[in-house]
């Protein structure tokens, strides 16, 4: 189960349509960077599709991004 001592949230402007990314250090700890630019409700949206991916351990499957991203 995720907790909140599992990541750290940086609020970064990000260049484009970019709305968030996440990072995974070797010991498995998250840094979730999410565009400082977006609305607080499209924060809100960005930080949960990331933490999904994080529970899914979608880092760590040999899928396409297409199919991850889907």
């Amino acid at each position: 189960m995720l907790t909140d001592g599992d990541y750290h949230v940086y609020m970064i402007p990000f260049p484009g349509d970019i709305k968030a990314a996440v990072r995974i250090d070797a010991e498995g700890y998250a840094s979730i960077y999410i565009n400082d630019y977006l609305s607080p409700e499209a924060k809100k949206r960005a930080f949960l599709h990331e933490i999904r991916h994080i529970e899914r351990d979608d880092f760590y499957n040999s899928l396409p991004i297409s199919t991850i991203e889907h």
